[in-house]
């Protein structure tokens, strides 16, 4: 599998959420972004128009109950979602928390996430691995 996204799902790595079309997994660590997740189709879709309608279809409402998910957990003002697949040709969209009263906004916000150029270290591996484990609970 050349893809990253279709041999990350073959290993069944770091899911925290899936159905017939869609698989939900958290950022990377190194972002200090709790909520920080990839929304990816199952199967490898490198165009938008590629997309059936069903998998269109499903794709709102599931925005919907993730942004909700993590609302539940921690409180945020915004969920950014950015969508590059420049680097992986596998679409898949970035879901950015900005965290009530967070300085860090917009663009500058994305690329720390989507960079991994966090200059603090807030958040440890236990803390990411508690939140995955209440995030897992809520979808």
């Amino acid at each position: 599998m050349d893809c990253l996204i279709c041999a990350k799902h073959f290993q069944n790595n770091n899911i925290l959420y899936q159905d017939a079309h869609w698989v939900l997994t958290h950022g990377p660590v190194q972002s200090q972004l709790l909520g920080y997740v990839y929304l990816e189709p199952k199967r490898h879709v490198e165009n938008w128009f590629e997309f059936t309608d069903g998998e269109l279809r499903e794709l709102g409402p599931l925005i919907k109950k993730i942004e909700m998910a993590i609302q539940s957990l921690i409180p945020i003002e915004r969920l950014y979602s950015v969508t590059i697949s420049e680097a992986v040709r596998h679409i898949h969209l970035h879901l950015i928390p900005r965290y009530e009263g967070i300085s860090l906004k917009g663009l500058s916000l994305i690329e720390q996430a989507t960079q991994q150029k966090s200059q603090s270290k807030e958040y440890s591996e236990t803390d990411f691995q508690q939140f995955i484990k209440k995030l897992k609970e809520q979808l």
